[in-house]
């Protein structure tokens, strides 16, 4: 039976936003959760526990976005996983990555739990965000300097839009049985970073280039955003991954999921050009 309340943590962010959008299309409302409460979200911190409980109120259903800048959520996420179990939570859909596997570092742990005691689960392993690009620190290196930095060399990322992961999160928290199963999310082809550079240019009508760093240079420039420099760390270590070339491939699950091909980063491109082009 498909849950009737959700809530949505980190749903102000990237993904929330487009899950809580995808559900209300569905004509399913969701209870927003996020830091800084208003008129649509409910308080809601990780590393506040006392917060956990007024969020999971009447709740059979969560999408789980771990803690920013956290370089171990397992902690903090277990206990309320537990809590909400406990509380009558049947369906959980976490948001991990293409590059962390069950029993791995980070959110490996959290997919390892739901695997173990959860009701029903899906775990969603998106490739790098084309958001990145847009909302990130690639966007600011690209609004202010004209760059993007990254130590993934010449190697290829099947990036995909956020939109498309958070509608694919929509779809398995409402659909009628759970998966159970973690799914690989790609967009449509993979992309090099200086072939993304190049048609952030054409869109931008201004010359962006890909500067390529060492790991360490590059976390150097991470821990510059105000990053703890561990977490910057393992930030520019996952570039190191990229580098080796297994975020090349791609999958057909969005079109499994919603019936349709994932968008690609040109239709992306065309949609965000105002983000890169400068004022005047």
């Amino acid at each position: 039976m498909a849950p009737k309340h959700i809530l949505v943590t980190g749903g102000t962010g990237k993904t929330g936003r487009a899950v809580a959008a995808s559900l209300a299309r569905r004509g399913i409302a969701s209870r927003l959760a996020a830091r800084t409460p208003s008129d649509t979200a409910v308080r809601f911190d990780w590393m506040d526990s006392e917060t956990h409980a007024d969020a999971l109120t009447g709740i059979d259903a969560v999408y789980l976005v771990a803690p920013v800048g956290v370089l171990d959520p397992a902690p903090a996420m277990s206990g309320f996983l537990s809590r909400a179990i406990a509380s009558g939570v049947r369906r959980f859909v976490l948001l991990s990555s293409s590059a962390i596997p069950i029993n791995g570092p980070a959110m490996g742990q959290i997919h390892r739990m739901l695997a173990d005691t959860a009701p029903e689960w899906t775990v969603l392993q998106p490739s790098w965000f084309m958001q990145n690009f847009t909302e990130g620190h690639h966007g600011d290196t690209i609004r202010k300097e004209g760059k993007i930095f990254s130590a993934t060399g010449e190697a290829s990322v099947a990036f995909i839009d956020a939109e498309d992961i958070g509608e694919a999160g929509a779809a398995c928290l409402a659909s009628e049985t759970a998966l159970n199963d973690a799914v690989v999310l790609t967009g449509p082809s993979s992309l090099s970073y200086d072939e993304v550079a190049a048609l952030i240019s054409a869109h931008a009508g201004r010359e962006i280039a890909h500067v390529k760093l060492e790991p360490d240079e590059l976390a150097k420039r991470f821990a510059a955003f105000d990053l703890d420099a561990d977490y910057a760390q393992f930030l520019a270590q996952l570039d190191a991954v990229l580098a080796s070339g297994r975020e090349a491939r791609t999958t057909t699950a969005v079109k499994t999921l919603l019936g349709r091909a994932p968008r690609s980063f040109t239709d992306f491109a065309a949609r965000h050009a105002h983000y890169w082009r400068r004022p005047g």
